[in-house]
């Protein structure tokens, strides 16, 4: 009885650590796919009022899905002494749904292109994104803090992790007006700050604004 006890006792942890190993085997297989990229950041977004503050555009919005991804900035990396290759950093494209404007006026009646630093590269197998974020979740709701830029005449995300956040608390557009933190960033845009040094001049109009025209 004691050693079919102690059978079963080793079988448990022989088991437990077959379980620990794969799942540090996973872990770190995934780490060695991802390149992660730390930013230094012109202006402190920290608090959900400097973060407002510095959007031109604040809003919910629901990701519809990954329309596709650009890669841009192309470098030469020489990896021997007689070779190199040419890599790219990839920006993902988002089709998703602004669903409440919270600052600025955005379409509502269609669905609109969403730009983020980072996503899957050309290689096809490894990803890059900026420290913090990943990609965003399909059919989930966010409120995203966006700049726009006059080059892509969309919108593109300034990358930092606390400009878009994930709305645990709502799975419909019904929900939207109930969630504590619409409100809160609601509360936000109204007691905005504006960083030392920012200048109105540098935001540019989205052409997915109401009162765009070109």
């Amino acid at each position: 009885m004691k050693r079919s006890k102690k059978f079963i006792i080793m079988s448990v942890v022989f088991v437990l650590i077959i379980i620990v190993a794969v799942g540090v085997y996973l872990f770190y297989s995934t780490m060695q796919n991802t390149t992660i990229s730390s930013g230094m950041y012109m202006y402190d977004t920290s608090t959900p009022e400097r973060a407002v503050g510095i959007s031109d555009y604040v809003f919910v919005a629901k990701i519809d899905g990954i329309a596709r991804t650009e890669y841009r900035n192309p470098i030469t990396i020489e990896t021997g002494l007689s070779s190199s290759e040419t890599r790219t950093t990839p920006y993902t494209v988002y089709n998703i749904e602004v669903v409440k404007n919270i600052k600025g006026e955005l379409i509502t009646s269609e669905p609109i292109e969403y730009m983020q630093y980072g996503g899957i590269n050309e290689d096809g197998e490894t990803y890059t994104f900026m420290e913090g974020t990943g990609l965003l979740e399909t059919g989930k709701y966010y409120i995203l803090m966006v700049g726009t830029f006059e080059g892509d005449g969309g919108i593109i995300e300034v990358t930092e992790p606390n400009r878009r956040i994930l709305l645990d608390d709502v799975e419909n557009d019904e929900d939207v007006e109930n969630s504590e933190l619409v409100k809160r960033y609601e509360e936000a845009y109204k007691n905005e700050v504006i960083p030392e040094g920012f200048e109105e001049e540098d935001r540019y109009i989205s052409k997915y604004d109401v009162n765009y025209t070109e």
